[in-house]
């Protein structure tokens, strides 16, 4: 049972009342709630049952006295799925973002009480950096002694026609390679150095922000 062609727009709302009145009237026992949508000429209906292919497109439910009492939305498309979903994922990278940030002002704030706080501890840090340097530059140093006893046990070889060992030859090429690999970690450490001016820079900066130092106080 339905009453099409009742458009809330086009007739006054007495009509639309007197029309949902009769339905409910001429309902069952038991059956007091109306579905309401929308046609695919975009015409109101009032009907007291939902046909399946209106489900997808939304409609409302409405009781005795013409209240809406439940509102289903209409299915979304794939598109609009998948633009939800892109949505929700960026506000969630962005609410984890924000609070790793607090965080990390919490943090900040626990450790230093002052910008120069910031600098005193990079300066702790670069030195500590420049001590591993100059232990990794020691190690070099001795493997070089090494390889040059191996090279002199070469010559002596050499000098007196006789075979080089091949274990002799192996050895310094192993000693090549562990030098080559600390000369690499020199090169990271120094990188490292850089890296970390920059991190400190912009946490002494953010600290600044935190106290709500003005230009004047923060020199």
């Amino acid at each position: 049972m339905r009453a099409e062609g009742i458009r809330p727009r086009e007739r006054a709302p007495r009509r639309v009342v007197a029309a949902l009145a009769l339905l409910l009237l001429q309902l069952p026992a038991g059956a007091a709630e109306l579905f309401r949508y929308e046609n695919e000429e975009g015409v109101v209906v009032l009907s007291s049952t939902l046909p399946p292919e209106v489900a997808a497109r939304g409609y409302e439910v409405i009781d005795e006295r013409g209240r809406v009492v439940r509102q289903v939305q209409r299915q979304l498309t794939p598109e609009e799925i998948r633009r939800r979903e892109a949505e929700a994922a960026a506000a969630e990278a962005e609410r984890l973002a924000a609070e790793r940030r607090r965080e990390k002002d919490r943090e900040l704030l626990r450790l230093y009480g002052t910008p120069e706080d910031v600098t005193r501890a990079l300066e702790r840090r670069i030195a500590s950096i420049e001590g591993a340097i100059r232990t990794v530059e020691g190690n070099i140093q001795r493997l070089r002694n090494q390889k040059r006893n191996l090279e002199r046990r070469a010559a002596d070889y050499e000098r007196t026609g006789r075979e080089i060992p091949e274990g002799l030859i192996d050895n310094i090429r192993v000693i090549d390679g562990q030098i080559a690999e600390r000369q690499q970690e020199i090169e990271q450490r120094r990188g490292e150095i850089e890296t970390t001016r920059e991190e400190f820079a912009r946490d002494r900066d953010r600290v600044r922000y935190l106290l709500g130092l003005t230009d004047d106080e923060r020199d």
